[in-house]
């Protein structure tokens, strides 16, 4: 068998980088162990992300970022802005 050169800069090409982050979980694990098994460092896109469900706070985060409203959930939570005692 002859070695070949692998060009590692393929995996830092957007349409990849894109490809890959949206694909199902078995997917991204079989891109995992085929760069594994070469020896490939992983690239930061292609790391698991943490296990667990995010917190509340994020999940609100991004919800409040959605209605695009100045009433956060934070506030809320802080009692503060509109959610001030009167």
């Amino acid at each position: 068998m002859n070695p070949v050169p692998v060009d590692l800069s393929r995996l830092n090409d957007p349409r990849v980088i894109d490809h890959i982050e949206k694909v199902d979980s078995r997917i991204r694990g079989g891109f995992r162990l085929c760069l594994d098994v070469l020896g490939i460092p992983l690239p930061d896109y292609a790391k698991c992300k943490p296990a667990g469900r995010p917190s509340i706070a994020k999940l609100m985060a991004a919800a409040d970022a959605d209605t695009g409203t100045i009433h956060s959930y934070r506030h809320e939570k802080l009692k503060i802005g509109a959610f001030a005692p009167r």
